[in-house]
C-alpha cells in the first residue's frame, strides 16, 4: 500500500517535470555507451599503409513504437502499475564525425582515433497519450537542437594483419568521456557525466582458402565498463535521484560478408547485447518511488544488413539497416538506418631506389 501511494505521488510530481530529448546508445531514458561504431569489413583496413588518415561521417535515423518496461523496478513499470510493454513513439537521430590515423609499432598496425557524436530525438511519447499524464505521454523538447556533444578516443593494435592469408585480429579500447548533462530533463541522449571504457576484440577471416571465394566472417565483441554517473533526473533542484550506476554491458556482432572488390561489400549480421542495467538511487526521489529505479538496460537482439560501395577519390559510401528482434528495458527499434561516408588519405609510395649508371 505504501509503495502504491509513493508511486502515485511520483506520478503526480512527474506531471510538472520539465522534459527533454531521448536516449543514446541503447535508446532508454538515459543514454548508454554500450557498443562501438565497428562495421563489417573495418578490420581489413589494417592493411592500409602506415601514415593513412581516414575521415568518416555518420548519420543515422531510427524509429520505435514500443517501450519495454523491464526489469520490474523500471521507472515506467512503477508509473504504470507494473506494465512491461508500453506502446510508445520515438524518432531518434545521430551524427558522428570520426578521424582515424593508421601507423605502426613493433612492425604491426597501430590505429589512433577520435570522434564527436551529436544526438537528438523527436516525437517522444511513452504510452502514446494525447497529453502528458504522470510522466507518460508526449514530451516537450526543442526538436531543432542537437544535444550536448559526446567525445571519445580509441586506440587499436593489429595483432594479426595478414592480407595474403586473409586473416586479421585487432585489440582495441574506446574511451567515452563525460559530457554535459541536464538532470532536469526527463529524457536525455547521453549518460549523466559518466566515463565508459570499452575494450574490444575483433577478428576477420577470409574463406577463399576453404573454397568460398570472396566470402568473409567478421566477429566483433566488446565489454563496456561504466563509471558512476551524476543525478539522472530531478523534478526540481534538490528533488532528485543523487546518482546513476550501471552494470557492465556486453555486446557481440557476427557478420557474413561478400566482398569482390576493395572496400565494396554486402553483409548480413546479428548483434546480441546484454547487461548494462542503469540504476538511479539516493536522494528524495528514491524515497518517493519506494526504492532505486531502473532507467533501462542494454539487453537486445538486433539484425544488420550492410552495403558498401566504392566512390571516386578514395571514398566509400556505406549503409547499415537494422531492426530489433527483441529488447528488454528500453525503446524497441522497429527500423534503423545509418549512412557512413569515408574518405581515405593514403600517403604516396616511397620513390623507387636509384642505382648509379656508368
Amino acid at each position: 500500500m505504501q509503495k502504491t501511494v509513493l508511486a502515485a505521488i511520483a506520478a503526480f510530481a512527474f506531471c510538472g517535470a520539465p522534459v527533454g530529448s531521448a536516449s543514446a546508445g541503447s535508446i532508454s531514458i538515459a543514454g548508454s555507451d554500450n557498443s562501438t561504431d565497428s562495421w563489417a569489413g573495418d578490420l581489413n583496413w589494417l592493411a592500409l599503409p602506415s601514415g593513412t588518415l581516414v575521415l568518416q561521417e555518420y548519420a543515422s535515423y531510427s524509429k520505435s513504437s514500443d517501450y519495454s518496461a523491464t526489469p520490474s523496478n523500471n521507472i515506467f513499470a512503477t508509473l504504470t502499475g507494473g506494465k512491461t510493454s508500453i506502446p510508445s513513439t520515438l524518432e531518434y537521430y545521430t551524427t558522428t564525425s570520426r578521424a582515424s590515423y593508421y601507423t605502426s609499432i613493433w612492425g604491426q598496425p597501430l590505429v589512433l582515433e577520435g570522434a564527436v557524436r551529436y544526438e537528438k530525438a523527436n516525437s517522444v511519447n511513452v504510452g502514446n497519450l494525447p497529453v502528458p499524464i504522470g510522466g507518460l505521454g508526449p514530451q516537450t523538447m526543442d526538436s531543432n537542437i542537437w544535444d550536448n556533444p559526446e567525445f571519445s578516443v580509441g586506440l587499436g593494435y593489429g595483432i594479426i594483419a595478414d592480407r595474403r592469408s586473409e586473416r586479421f585480429l585487432e585489440a582495441k579500447s574506446y574511451f567515452y568521456l563525460p559530457s554535459n548533462f541536464d538532470h532536469l530533463n526527463q529524457f536525455n541522449v547521453n549518460p549523466p557525466r559518466m566515463f565508459t571504457w570499452v575494450p574490444q576484440l575483433a577478428y576477420s577471416e577470409g574463406l577463399t582458402k576453404f573454397g568460398l571465394s570472396n566470402l568473409w566472417v567478421d566477429l566483433i565483441g566488446n565489454v563496456s565498463v561504466h563509471g558512476h554517473g551524476d543525478s539522472p533526473l530531478a523534478l526540481v533542484p534538490g528533488v532528485q535521484f543523487d546518482r546513476l550506476t550501471q552494470s557492465t554491458s556486453y555486446d557481440f556482432k557476427a557478420f557474413v560478408r561478400y566482398s569482390d572488390m576493395p572496400r565494396g561489400y554486402i553483409a548480413a549480421g546479428i548483434e546480441r547485447s546484454w547487461g548494462g542495467n542503469q540504476l538511479a538511487s539516493g536522494g528524495v526521489l528514491e524515497t518517493i518511488f519506494g526504492g532505486p529505479q531502473s532507467f533501462g538496460t542494454d539487453d537486445f537482439t538486433k539484425g544488420h544488413i550492410q552495403l558498401g560501395a566504392i566512390l571516386p577519390y578514395d571514398m566509400q559510401l556505406a549503409a547499415d539497416v537494422t531492426h530489433d528482434f527483441e529488447r528488454e528495458g528500453g525503446f524497441k527499434e522497429n527500423l534503423g538506418i545509418e549512412f557512413r561516408l569515408t574518405k581515405l588519405f593514403v600517403p604516396p609510395p616511397p620513390p623507387a631506389p636509384k642505382f648509379p649508371t656508368k
